[in-house]
């Protein structure tokens, strides 16, 4: 029993999701790939293997269910200067190139 709790416990760190806390220093809306790509201060924290080089951003496409109260609430942490809790989806979902947001909570 203590061998399984120890297996599952030393797992963790690789099933558990990635996290950015940061505040916002950009968002960009891309037409032709129906993203949002939003640049946290710092970069992002953790990236998975697949976020590639072509720049440090998380993003979401428009198409998602809660894609408009994503950028609504982003483009008022943005402007009030907030900082942001990201979880994602540890993988690449949305975009080739990016980790996926999974959710947000914006932070006093």
């Amino acid at each position: 029993m203590i061998k399984i709790f120890l297996s599952v416990l030393l797992m963790l760190p690789f099933i558990t999701k990635a996290d950015t806390t940061a505040k916002i220093s950009q968002i960009l809306l891309y037409e032709d790939g129906n993203l949002v790509y939003i640049y946290p201060e710092g970069g992002v924290q953790n990236p998975p293997a697949c976020h590639g080089s072509n720049g440090n951003y998380l993003s979401f496409k428009l198409d998602r269910p809660m894609a408009k109260e994503y950028l609504s609430l982003l483009m008022m942490a943005f402007a009030a200067q907030k900082t942001v809790w990201f979880r994602t989806h540890r993988d690449c979902v949305d975009q080739s190139v990016s980790d996926t947001i999974m959710y947000i909570k914006v932070m006093n």
